[in-house]
């Protein structure tokens, strides 16, 4: 691979995965959604609808007291409950409600929309390669900074 192309891979990936957000908070604006809710609905409705209140501000890359801001936000907006958990006071769960649910397939079907028109100029065998790769490339990260 010549120099130039290793070198600009890191952003090329950092361009692809920006351009790919930023689209999906377009599509996704007429819903009321900022960025950080619609991915915060995505993780809890992918790790089976709760999370610890600690485990959703590591997904999102955040700090306590902007997830506390979030979670507090959505609560208000009936997106999703926040419960204490037995025994342990200091730990919050935070599960989706129905309204929330009912939102995630508008939000999963705009989605799955994008990913077609973003990956339609590639073979299935093409997308099944990038899939492998990115995901070998990401083990490689993780465990580098383990």
């Amino acid at each position: 691979m010549p120099t130039d192309r290793l070198e600009s891979l890191g952003l090329l990936i950092h361009g692809l995965s920006k351009g790919w957000r930023e689209e999906m908070d377009r599509r996704l604006k007429p819903l009321g959604l900022t960025r950080v809710q619609w991915q915060a609905l995505l993780w809890l409705s992918r790790r089976g609808g709760a999370l610890m209140q600690r485990e959703l501000a590591d997904l999102l890359e955040i700090g306590a007291p902007a997830t506390v801001a979030l979670v507090d936000r959505m609560e208000r907006d009936g997106l999703v409950a926040r419960s204490a958990v037995p025994g342990d006071r200091r730990r919050n769960a935070v599960t989706l409600t129905a309204h929330a649910r009912r939102l995630l397939r508008t939000i999963e079907s705009i989605a799955s929309g994008l990913r077609r028109e973003v990956l339609a100029g590639l073979t299935r065998e093409e997308v099944r390669t990038l899939h492998a790769l990115l995901d070998k490339a990401k083990r490689r990260v993780d465990e580098l900074r383990s």
